[in-house]
């Protein structure tokens, strides 16, 4: 349950990060279709290369799944700090054009890797056998987290006229998840998994008895 009270705040960090960082993006290119589609082209292939290269760290290091997760973690903390210095200044976070092409290279590079990272992740802290009604769970935090950080970027950016100022709150919440993940601890929640299955065996056992 740990790790979904993490998710689900964090998740909302990066989706709503992406999206504060989209519209400063639309304002810099000024719907240029064609230079749109070269940031998509540069995002997808950036995209490919940072999982293939996480994960071949990960096998040629033999690094667990949680290290390479609190690195993405890192990574993403990075990129909304980043956001966070335009609230300051006019010349740096997300202000101009070489920016966005930066970002679209540091997203696939070290923060999409993520959306694979996350899923692997729920699978280290949940009993095996139950892995239909947790991912289902998972499913669930993910879609109902949404809604909450763009709501409250879009009364920060009306309140101040400055879209970078949804960064405080980005970075604050971030702040809060990462302490968060600080205490998910996978040995003890596999230990806990196992007692779990084991006082669920005793139960049906029981029942299966007294009929």
């Amino acid at each position: 349950m740990l790790y979904l009270v993490f998710y689900f705040l964090f998740a909302d960090v990066l989706n709503t990060t992406v999206t504060v960082i989209s519209t400063l993006q639309y304002a810099l290119v000024s719907y240029n279709t064609l230079q749109l589609t070269y940031l998509l082209i540069v995002g997808i292939f950036t995209q490919a290369v940072g999982i293939y290269a996480f994960w071949w760290v990960q096998k040629k290091y033999s690094l667990s799944t949680l290290t390479m997760f609190v690195w993405v973690v890192f990574w993403t903390m990075v990129l909304v700090g980043w956001g966070l210095v335009g609230a300051w200044t006019d010349k740096f976070g997300f202000k101009n054009v070489w920016e966005i092409w930066a970002y679209q290279a540091f997203y696939g590079l070290l923060v999409c890797p993520w959306y694979s990272y996350s899923q692997t992740m729920i699978s280290e802290v949940i009993p095996e056998g139950r892995e239909f009604l947790f991912f289902s769970l998972f499913s669930i935090t993910g879609k109902t987290s949404a809604f909450i950080g763009p709501f409250v970027t879009s009364a920060i950016s009306a309140r101040t006229n400055n879209t970078s100022d949804s960064f405080y709150f980005l970075f604050a919440l971030g702040i809060v998840s990462c302490g968060i993940l600080f205490f998910i601890n996978i040995p003890r929640s596999r230990r806990q998994c196992r007692t779990y299955l084991e006082a669920e065996a005793s139960t049906l056992k029981g029942v299966s008895k007294s009929e």
